[in-house]
């Protein structure tokens, strides 16, 4: 059997599935509650005992926020976790006795979403995750594209203002700085969230700061459209809810380009598995390096 696991700041989700990936079994938890990585540990492998029935577990991959390093294995400096330098896949590996990787999460929500999801029938596709924060996954010619140091897909430290503000990654004006929830809140004083649902009851203020932020994104995909060109662009994560708000705006733009022909502009689409996706690209992962 193959495991997957997807580790975020409010939930960590285990799903179950048979050597060709058909998911069997999904439990999760609050990560609060797990307290330490030993704690996750143990709880992941416990559950994953516990509906492997009397099938071996033989590949396993964890969907985790940057940074990490995927070569050890390692969680270097989550920023929603307060966990440094753990070896996260050796301790599962000893825990279960299974092959163990380390990934990106936003990379495993890219893939979910390509083989399970909104992507599926495509062969070049990028994934991006719209919440908080900003990221990416790449799919190109069907396969995963992690680039030269693994760390490919860094959609949200694109520049798309030189003179914009300064992010935490030491940029200025990188889309994450200009577009993301963070970034709104920053903006406004007030939580994105709260934002977004008053610009759906119609607040014009509301409403013009939601486009602002969609904007910059559909800037964001003129950019990896020219570089990359993708078949389609699937948008995930929490601001993805809103669609009806910022799918107008992010098109406008996209087609304002004389560059990007019709014939090659990508398609929209907003992305299908919610918050399974990590979990569903963990799975595939195992499945694909068991």
């Amino acid at each position: 059997m193959l495991a997957g696991i997807d580790l975020g700041g409010t939930q960590v989700r285990v799903g179950l599935a048979r050597s060709d990936g058909q998911l069997v079994a999904s439990v999760k938890t609050r990560t609060a509650l797990l307290g330490t990585p030993q704690g996750l540990v143990e709880w992941a492998a416990a559950e994953i005992d516990r509906h492997r029935g009397r099938q071996k577990v033989r590949s396993i991959t964890i969907a985790a926020p940057g940074p990490i390093d995927i070569k050890r294995g390692v969680l270097v400096n989550p920023p929603n976790l307060p966990w440094e330098n753990v070896p996260l896949a050796a301790l599962l590996s000893r825990a279960t006795g299974a092959k163990v990787q380390l990934a990106n999460d936003a990379d495993m929500a890219g893939l979910g979403e390509f083989h399970h999801g909104a992507g599926r029938g495509t062969r070049n596709m990028v994934y991006i995750t719209w919440s908080t924060g900003v990221g990416g996954g790449l799919i190109m010619d069907g396969k995963l594209h992690r680039g030269g140091h693994g760390t490919a897909g860094e959609v949200g430290h694109m520049i798309v203002d030189p003179d914009g503000p300064l992010d935490n990654c030491g940029q200025r004006g990188c889309l994450e700085a200009m577009a993301s929830g963070t970034a709104i809140a920053r903006d406004t004083g007030r939580p994105a969230a709260e934002l977004f649902a008053e610009a759906a009851r119609g607040d014009r203020q509301a409403r013009i700061v939601v486009e602002r932020a969609a904007r910059y994104m559909g800037i964001a995909l003129i950019s990896l459209t020219n570089v990359l060109d993708p078949e389609i662009f699937v948008i995930g994560g929490g601001i993805s809810r809103s669609w009806k708000l910022v799918y107008p705006t992010m098109l406008e733009t996209l087609r304002s380009s004389p560059f990007i022909k019709p014939a090659r502009r990508p398609q929209l689409r907003r992305a299908r598995l919610g918050d399974r996706a990590g979990q569903v690209g963990a799975v595939e992962w195992a499945r694909i390096n068991q």
